[in-house]
C-alpha cells in the first residue's frame, strides 16, 4: 500500500511538471486557443518558475470565457473581469483582489517589459481549464477550455495543425514584388532613367476616443462587431444620469476616462465629481481625462489627453500612415468603422499610457 502511494505521488509530480514545462519553438510564436478555435497569435511565450507557469497578460485578449483584461501601466494594476467576477492584481504590492473584497498575495512580474501573471490561478479563479500542448511542428499552444469544446486535446492539435501551417507561412512569405507579377522586366535605354518604385503606403494607426454617453451604447454594439475595445469619456452629469451604462462599458472591457463640458469654469473640480461618479457606480477611479488645450491649466490629478481643436474625419486618419491619430466620436460611429476598416487601418486601444503627437 505504501509502495503505491508512493507511485501515485511520483505520477502526480511527473503530469505536474509536464504541465509547468514551457514549449518553446522556433520564432517565439504562441498559439491561444479557446475551447476549439485559435483566435489569437503571440510573440511572447510562457515560462516556468518556481511558483508555477506565467504567461503573458495579453493571453486574455482571446477573452476565454468571456473574461476581459485591462492594464493600467500608471495606475500598477492589472483586472481580470466578466460581468460576475473580478481580480484586481495590485503589481506594486503584489497582491489581488477578488470582486467580494477578499485579499491575496499572489505574485506578477514583468519580462522584456511584458506584464506576465499566474495562469492556473487566473483561469481557474473564472472556471476554465488551461492546457499546453505543441502543434505537429513544434509550436506552443495556449488551450483554455470551458467545457463547451468539442475535441479533446489530442484531436484538437490534429484538427488545428492545417491552420497553424497556414498562419506561419502567412507570418513567412515575404510581401509579393508588383513589378514581377506580369513575368515582363522594362529595361531603361538610358541607366541614368532607372526610378526608385514608390513604396506602398503602410496603413494608418487609429485611435478611438468615444464622447456623449447618448450615443455610447450603439457605438459599443458597433465596436464589438468589430471586435474592438474602445475608450468611453464621460462626464459627472452623463455617469450620475446612468450608471448602467457605466458598468456596461466596463464589463465589456472598454477602458473609462472622464471630461468635461466645453463650456465648464470649474474643471478640475468638475473632474473630480466625475470620477466620485465613477467611483460609485463601479467602486473604481480612473487617471483619465480628455480636455481640449485650453481647459487643462492646473490639471495634476489626471493623464490628461488633448482633445484636438479641429475635428479629425476617419477619412483623413485613414490617409495618415506615418501619424498615429486621434479620432473622437461623438454621434454614431458605423461611418467612421466602415471607413477605417476599408482602408485596413490599425485600430489601436487607447490607454492612459498611450503616446500621441
Amino acid at each position: 500500500m505504501k509502495k503505491r502511494r508512493v507511485f501515485c505521488a511520483l505520477l502526480a509530480l511527473v503530469l505536474c511538471v509536464s504541465l509547468c514545462t514551457p514549449i518553446l519553438a522556433d520564432g517565439d510564436i504562441l498559439f491561444v486557443a479557446v475551447n476549439d478555435s485559435i483566435p489569437l497569435t503571440l510573440s511572447a511565450l510562457p515560462y516556468e518558475s518556481s511558483s508555477g507557469i506565467y504567461v503573458p497578460y495579453t493571453a486574455f485578449d482571446a477573452s476565454p470565457g468571456g473574461v476581459i483584461p485591462a492594464y493600467n501601466a500608471q495606475a500598477q494594476t492589472f483586472v481580470l473581469f466578466t460581468r460576475q467576477r473580478r481580480l484586481v492584481f495590485d503589481l506594486a504590492e503584489g497582491t489581488v483582489t477578488d470582486q467580494d473584497g477578499n485579499v491575496k498575495t499572489v505574485s506578477t512580474t514583468f519580462r522584456g517589459g511584458m506584464l506576465y501573471v499566474p495562469l492556473v490561478y487566473c483561469a481557474s479563479f473564472f472556471g476554465l481549464k488551461v492546457t499546453l500542448l505543441k502543434s505537429e511542428n513544434g509550436y506552443p499552444i495556449l488551450r483554455f477550455t470551458t467545457g463547451s469544446e468539442v475535441y479533446d486535446d489530442s484531436l484538437f492539435v490534429e484538427k488545428a495543425e492545417s491552420l497553424i501551417r497556414y498562419r506561419i507561412e502567412q507570418m513567412n512569405t515575404p510581401e509579393p514584388d508588383r513589378n514581377s507579377s506580369s513575368g515582363q522586366t522594362d529595361t531603361p535605354k538610358n541607366p541614368e532613367q532607372l526610378a526608385d518604385p514608390e513604396p506602398e503606403q503602410p496603413p494608418a494607426t487609429v485611435y478611438l476616443a468615444f464622447t456623449n454617453a447618448g450615443t455610447m451604447a450603439e457605438n459599443a454594439a458597433l465596436l464589438e462587431e468589430y471586435a474592438l475595445r474602445g475608450t468611453f469619456f464621460l462626464t459627472a452629469a452623463e455617469i450620475n444620469a446612468d450608471p448602467a451604462l457605466v458598468r456596461a462599458l466596463y464589463a465589456a472591457g472598454h477602458i473609462l476616462g472622464v471630461t468635461v463640458p466645453e463650456d465648464c469654469e470649474t474643471v478640475a473640480a468638475s473632474l473630480l465629481e466625475a470620477n466620485d461618479a465613477l467611483c460609485r457606480a463601479l467602486n473604481f477611479k480612473t487617471l483619465f481625462a480628455l480636455l481640449p488645450f485650453w481647459q487643462q491649466e492646473g490639471i495634476v490629478d489626471f493623464a490628461v489627453l488633448t482633445r484636438p481643436q479641429e475635428p479629425v474625419s476617419a477619412e483623413f486618419a485613414a490617409q495618415q500612415s506615418e501619424t498615429a491619430q486621434l479620432l473622437v466620436l461623438s454621434e454614431n460611429a458605423s461611418q467612421a468603422l466602415a471607413t477605417l476598416h476599408t482602408a485596413n487601418a490599425s485600430i489601436e486601444l487607447l490607454r492612459e499610457t498611450t503616446k500621441l503627437p
